[in-house]
């Protein structure tokens, strides 16, 4: 009887997104713009912002497709009043996996693999912006797997993140800012689907994120190769996440402590042996 009556995508909103995706980026594509660049002093110390044409198109594109995801959204019978979260929290994984794809995707050798991962990223996308249609009612049928696939995706993108931030090996107060926006952002996510106050989500989202960038911070002192440094910065989130999840959800005790501490020891074991 329910998926008599599940909502439906509306496909043809989310093919008029994915449609803008690829036009913006064959044009962008065609365009030459001048790198800019400013020299800044912070701290007493030099620092160099240099703004990119693939940059812009990160940007852009990211933007874009949190628009774009919450026009898809909207078309949902329960939105967005009826919805246990609030409808932009749904724009969050869409908005950063895009910013990733678009960032590998332009970082491509030749025109072939630019063009085949174009037409990977825009599907990527459109499966992203498909799983949080079925994420956004728990009477949907698909919650579960949607729910499910999105935390595996909050998970990866977390990887990939720390990964590209730790491997730049800038100074610290630009990859620790970057690793701590990046945490407060997938926590946002990850923890909203626990049934509190915003509020509340925001300010355990905000001491993840803390966490990860102190952690950051350290590990520019800790000679590891880019695996091991986004697999650390990974473990991090991935531990102050779930112990944050199971204190929201009040089910926080020593077995859950252990658990994650178990975890931990193995994963840090791993790190320090192979990376």
């Amino acid at each position: 009887m329910i998926a008599e009556y599940a909502p439906r995508l509306n496909r043809d909103r989310l093919s008029v997104l994915i449609a803008l995706i690829l036009l913006i980026s064959v044009l962008f594509r065609f365009v030459q713009l001048a790198d800019v660049s400013w020299n800044l002093h912070i701290l007493g110390s030099p620092l160099e912002l240099r703004v990119t044409r693939a940059w812009l198109m990160v940007v852009l594109l990211t933007g874009l497709v949190a628009l774009g995801t919450r026009y898809v959204l909207m078309a949902h019978p329960d939105a967005p009043q009826r919805l246990p979260r609030p409808l932009y929290l749904s724009w969050l994984l869409p908005s950063l996996l895009t910013g990733v794809v678009i960032y590998l995707v332009e970082s491509a050798p030749n025109e072939g693999v630019w063009a085949g991962g174009l037409l990977l990223a825009a599907l990527v996308v459109s499966l992203a912006v498909a799983a949080e249609f079925g994420a956004l009612s728990a009477d949907h049928p698909g919650y579960a797997r949607s729910r499910l696939a999105l935390n595996g995706l909050a998970y990866l993108l977390a990887f990939v993140l720390f990964y590209i931030l730790y491997s730049t090996r800038a100074r610290s107060m630009v990859t620790a800012t970057g690793a701590t926006f990046v945490a407060f952002l997938l926590a946002l996510d990850l923890l909203s689907v626990a049934d509190v106050k915003v509020e509340r989500v925001a300010l355990y989202a905000a001491l993840v994120g803390l966490l990860v960038g102190e952690a950051n911070w350290v590990l520019n002192y800790w000679r590891l190769t880019n695996w091991g440094g986004g697999l650390f910065l990974l473990l991090t989130f991935y531990l102050a996440a779930g112990v944050a999840h199971q204190h929201l959800l009040d089910q926080l005790s020593p077995r859950v402590l252990l658990e994650f501490g178990l975890v931990a020891g193995a994963a840090l074991a791993i790190i320090v042996v192979f990376a």
